[in-house]
């Protein structure tokens, strides 16, 4: 923030007490009482460019970038051949998504001031945001041309190169950065998410780790690493971390549902429930929760609760084949056969040769009593995986059910193949026999195997 003094005489000497005092406000990080003290100024002189100039980067730095854009543009008519006012409109530009012109302030910045670097440094970012990186590029060597050693030039360009993947060269232009400007806002941040992306979680924590210890509140920084930390397998840090987040921002849903996934991990199912409930409530939208609810209640063996969570995740997880496959397992424990059904084939129309949606939809066909569905969908699974125990296993049910004891046998025979020594198909073996013995199916058959959710044994 400039603190100019434009010496108006006495009449406005208040005003320019009042600039003074937003500048020590703007100094010590109170934005607000900033802006106020701007705007009694301005109500005196409401055409200093300065001030307005003043006023817009405070709201900038609240995040307000149209009313920002508003004043700088302002500012820009009454100081027309100011280039700084030009590159921060255009800076607000960008930030609004207004690309276009941004483009045309940056080009009227370069006509009016050819060595002023920020407007090449600056496009670097316009450009990245158009997906044109080739003309970031060219900004980029143009602006070191003015100015070699940068910061802001090679952190704009390692933001294009991270945006196209290259992942290895947004690192080494970041690390420029960090050399040229150890304080540089950020960067050790995104360090850490190029490591991170690149699938190097432990060396992207030494950035994230550097960068709360400059930026110990900072809510983003803090939920990543909390991520990370889960990613990791190190719960009991990732859980300090979203417990830092509800001491700064007791609502944050994201932390509160984060915790919840913790608690149901390590069984402490009365704080899970808590922490899910409390996401809910500060963010009803939230994808997840009412699925970590459902689980949560169907171990605590409240089935209507666990049925109505579940029932409600369904809105939220129609593009999701991963969670949809999950979420129809746990809907056929507690009893929603239909819904269940109608997951399993949206997993199919996304996934053509998805086993355990196959093998699941056929498990809902034969609960449903429609046996010849079931086989059908049972062969579709050996056709994906021959050797698939459970499908034979299921088969080989199916078939005795319907009084056919030599294809019982012979699945029933394959799946022993596929998993020896198993005891629930030697039992089922057995009852075929008998059955076949009697004509008859007066000895019940063991029950289908059912497919629970990943990371759970069947029964």
């Amino acid at each position: 923030m400039t603190e100019m003094n434009f010496g108006y005489g006495n009449d406005f000497s208040d005003a320019e007490l009042r600039i003074e005092t937003a500048h020590d406000f703007y100094e010590r990080g109170q934005w607000e009482f900033a802006l106020q003290e701007l705007d009694a100024a301005l109500e005196i002189h409401p055409h200093n460019p300065d001030w307005l100039f003043n006023k817009a980067l405070t709201l900038d730095t609240l995040e307000r970038f149209q009313e920002a854009a508003e004043l700088f543009r302002r500012a820009h008519e009454f100081k027309p051949h100011d280039p700084e006012i030009l590159n921060c409109l255009a800076i607000d530009y960008t930030r609004l998504g207004r690309y276009d012109l941004a483009l045309e302030i940056f080009e009227e910045l370069e006509a009016l001031a050819p060595d002023f670097e920020p407007a090449f440094c600056n496009r670097i970012i316009t450009y990245s945001e158009l997906g044109q990186h080739e003309k970031a590029e060219e900004m980029f060597y143009l602006a070191r041309q003015l100015r070699e050693h940068c910061p802001l030039c090679y952190y704009n360009m390692g933001n294009s190169l991270f945006s196209r993947k290259l992942y290895d060269r947004a690192i080494w232009c970041w690390q420029q950065t960090r050399d040229i400007d150890a304080n540089h806002p950020n960067v050790d941040y995104r360090i850490g998410q190029a490591y991170w992306a690149k699938g190097e979680p432990r060396r992207a924590w030494e950035y994230l780790l550097a960068e709360l210890r400059r930026r110990p509140g900072d809510l983003e920084v803090l939920m990543d690493a909390g991520i990370l930390l889960l990613e990791i397998d190190e719960q009991d840090n990732a859980r300090e971390k979203f417990h830092r987040i509800l001491e700064l921002e007791p609502q944050h849903a994201a932390a509160h549902h984060y915790l919840g996934e913790i608690y149901l991990q390590q069984g402490q199912l009365d704080k899970a429930v808590r922490h899910l409930q409390q996401a809910l409530r500060h963010d009803p939208n939230q994808s997840g929760v009412h699925f970590r609810l459902g689980e949560c209640f169907l171990q605590l063996g409240k089935i209507s609760d666990a049925r109505a969570h579940l029932q409600a995740e369904l809105k939220y997880t129609a593009d999701q084949p991963d969670i949809l496959l999950d979420l129809g397992c746990l809907l056929q424990q507690v009893g929603q056969n239909t819904e269940a059904m109608g997951c399993f084939e949206k997993v199919i129309d996304a996934r053509r040769d998805d086993v355990r949606a196959y093998q699941n939809l056929s498990i809902c066909y034969y609960l449903s009593g429609l046996i010849p569905q079931g086989i059908d969908l049972s062969q579709k699974v050996l056709e994906l995986e021959p050797n698939n125990a459970v499908a034979l296993h299921n088969l080989a049910y199916a078939h005795g059910q319907q009084g056919e004891y030599a294809e019982a046998l012979e699945y029933v025979d394959r799946a022993l193949q596929a998993a020896p020594g198993d005891r629930a198909l030697t039992a089922l073996r057995r009852r075929i026999i008998l059955c076949r013995l009697f004509h008859r199916l007066r000895i019940p058959l063991r029950r289908i195997r059912r497919c629970l959710p990943a990371g759970r044994s069947g029964s």
